[in-house]
């Protein structure tokens, strides 16, 4: 237990382990069944495009900010003011978290593999593999907060919707996983257009609500749309977190070498940091991660 709650103080004040769309695409063999809407609604073909063609036109994006969480195992909200993000699709990224202008956290995040530095303490942990708590992995948590489906292919029979207001321009979905026994797996909330997403909240198969993001301040650069306030509730993991994010660049060029997780351990080694397993409680305590001045 004590491993258990080290390990996800620790991951939660990185801004957690990254990355990733949610997995596991369920076809459903026939279309849900369609509710009555008012004249005017959009069509699900014509949402669905919109977002998918953001989600493609969205190679990468660079960005500073404030990173804000608060889990059981620490009494007061942690927050980083100093943190930068660096996104390349679909699931690559990099987070650096500083205090006083010093790095004091770098995670560099590939498909389900990670490094996870302390240049403070001259630590670092590597990881192959993605790390679960108890409702949802580290990149299904993550995934929830900036890119819950993949639009591009999220087949159109799978969704449903349920409310259009005229005035507000507003949309609710359901996302529905099929099989012998269908059951709903998001509900969305959207606006137009073009359309972008204000509210998801997840489900599990009994109905439990897992996960519940909201979406606001949105910008658009080069015809890219995204937002600049992200926050998230995951009742399962008693936690909640949020990004404020500024200084907003899209589809940077970046360093080839960034993601070459192999070359960042090399390079950690001949600077003689020391290998930990944070999932064994090796590493810096909760405490010493905490990010309040």
């Amino acid at each position: 237990m004590k491993e258990r709650i080290i390990t996800r103080s620790l991951l939660c004040a990185a801004a957690l382990i990254l990355m990733g769309a949610v997995s596991g695409c369920v076809s459903l063999g026939s279309p849900v069944a369609r509710l009555p809407l008012p004249a005017g609604a959009p069509s699900v073909k014509t949402i669905l495009t919109s977002l998918a063609e953001n989600e493609a036109a969205l190679h990468s994006f660079r960005a500073s900010g404030t990173f804000m969480v608060q889990i059981p195992e620490m009494e007061a909200i942690q927050v980083s003011r100093e943190s930068s993000l660096l996104f390349q699709a679909p699931n690559y990224l990099n987070i650096i978290g500083r205090r006083y202008g010093t790095r004091g956290i770098e995670l560099t995040y590939v498909d389900d593999a990670f490094v996870l530095e302390f240049p403070t303490r001259k630590e670092y942990c590597f990881r192959d593999q993605e790390a679960s708590f108890t409702t949802l992995s580290s990149t299904e948590i993550v995934g929830e907060m900036f890119e819950p489906e993949q639009w591009t292919q999220l087949p159109e029979r799978r969704l449903r919707m349920t409310s259009f207001d005229a005035e507000s321009q507003k949309v609710e979905l359901e996302l529905w996983v099929g099989g012998r026994h269908p059951w709903r797996k998001r509900i969305l909330l959207l606006q137009g257009a073009p359309w972008v997403l204000l509210e998801n909240s997840l489900f599990d198969e009994d109905g439990t609500l897992i996960a519940k993001t909201t979406k606001t301040a949105y910008h658009e650069q080069e015809g890219l749309r995204y937002a600049t306030e992200i926050e998230s509730v995951f009742p399962g993991e008693d936690a909640w977190m949020r990004f404020l994010m500024r200084r907003v660049e899209v589809n940077p060029e970046l360093d080839p070498n960034l993601f070459d997780l192999a070359k960042r351990v090399e390079l950690l080694r001949a600077a003689r940091y020391r290998q930990v397993d944070i999932f064994a409680g090796e590493g810096p305590s909760a405490e010493e991660l905490n990010l309040n001045p």
